[in-house]
């Protein structure tokens, strides 16, 4: 088996991450659909139907990863995000908008798990699993870069109009797909394609979901990641309109403080390789969560919250990459997508929690009270880290 093919995926892989991370409505489609007349409350529905489906989707969509081509998966996750742009730039009704949510909820699961599972398993062909925290800090740094333009660019973009964003990102899209049709497919479980699709999912389901819950150390790293990063997130889509609408920035400037925001996660991404190979698993857990909690308060402060915020993406980006290269670790070839897409999964189950939550809060008492919602939870979940990692549940004991 000629291993060569199995490296280009490496770096194709890099350049779709390049291309589908250019997405220029990232910062604005929240403040997009304010504009277009919909409130805080209904948004976070809108989100709340995109977790939903994430939920419901992920470990189908795993399955489907796993069992007919992680190449497949991703394609369909490409159309189906295609299908949600379109609705979102010719319709505001809510209903049309609300099944847009479910295609971009589809098009994220189709993607979770099997683009990692992709590269990892090309990586074990070619002898180069070892180099896959490497891979993941370069990934997150491209994203980041991409993010970072975007941003920038996007908030100067929605100067003029909100929709043009929407089309470039079709552009881009168009990209992403070349780079993985160009992309070998790693071998698959072939001898278990003549059993029956039912049978086929249902072992595969049965299987990765023992894998997941036998696993103590595997279900606190996918859980604890999920906890961290909805707050974030959150943030992230609430910042926004709060420094448009309360503190009176233009777009472009909003555009600025993302932009920055998305750069200190590429640095983030660069640095997760240094530190995981410098600090202790119990280092890294312990601080990242800690230095979290902390910058969700500072957040409260408007006349510092660029610091903070800025900071949270450096953060969030070091957790992504440790903790894909812990759980990838872990995680069997024949079922890694499917155990990824419990990762996203676990996101989703925060978000839908979450998202509406928050979204009230902003309604009815305002952002501020939002921000404090979300610190608060950060700092409890960091507490339970702590008591986690002091009975050894979470961290991994060398031989």
């Amino acid at each position: 088996m000629s291993t060569s093919e199995y490296r280009k995926n490496v770096n194709l892989d890099l350049i779709h991450t390049f291309l589908r991370s250019l997405n220029f409505t990232h910062g604005i489609w929240y403040v997009y659909l304010l504009h277009q007349g919909f409130t805080y409350f209904e948004v976070g529905i809108f989100e709340t139907i995109f977790h939903f489906t994430s939920l419901t989707m992920e470990v189908p969509t795993g399955i489907v990863a796993d069992l007919y081509g992680r190449k497949v998966s991703r394609v369909l996750g490409i159309f189906s995000y295609v299908i949600y742009v379109l609705i979102l730039i010719y319709s505001t009704n809510i209903i049309l908008v609300s099944i847009a949510f479910i295609f971009c909820g589809l098009s994220f699961t189709f993607e979770s798990g099997s683009g990692e599972a992709l590269v990892y398993d090309s990586m074990k062909i070619s002898g180069d699993e070892s180099f896959f925290i490497n891979f993941l800090g370069k990934k997150e740094i491209l994203y980041q870069i991409a993010s970072t333009i975007a941003l920038f660019i996007g908030g100067w973009i929605a100067l003029t109009s909100f929709k043009i964003n929407f089309w470039i990102v079709l552009i881009g899209y168009t990209g992403a797909l070349t780079a993985i049709l160009l992309m070998k497919e790693t071998p698959l479980i072939l001898h278990k394609k003549t059993k029956k699709v039912a049978q086929l999912l249902y072992e595969h389901f049965v299987i990765s979901t023992k894998t997941v819950f036998s696993n103590k150390r595997l279900t606190l790293l996918i859980i604890i990641g999920a906890l961290v990063s909805a707050p974030i997130t959150s943030l992230f889509f609430l910042i926004s309109d709060h420094l448009i609408s309360n503190l009176g920035y233009s777009k472009f400037l909003m555009g600025i403080l993302l932009g920055t925001h998305a750069a200190a996660g590429a640095i983030g991404g660069y640095f997760a390789y240094k530190l995981e190979k410098h600090y202790s698993e119990k280092m890294i857990l312990y601080l990242v969560p800690f230095f979290t909690s902390i910058s969700f308060w500072l957040i409260l402060i408007d006349q510092i919250i660029f610091v903070p915020f800025v900071l949270l993406g450096f953060l969030d980006s070091v957790f992504y990459v440790v903790l894909g290269d812990y759980i990838n670790k872990i995680a069997p070839s024949e079922q890694r997508a499917t155990i990824l897409s419990f990762g996203g999964m676990s996101f989703s189950i925060s978000m839908i929690i979450l998202f509406p939550i928050v979204g009230w809060i902003s309604d009815n008492y305002g952002m501020m009270y939002s921000f404090a919602v979300l610190a608060s939870i950060v700092t409890i979940i960091f507490f339970i880290m702590v008591i986690i990692i002091k009975n050894n549940h979470l961290v991994h004991k060398k031989d």
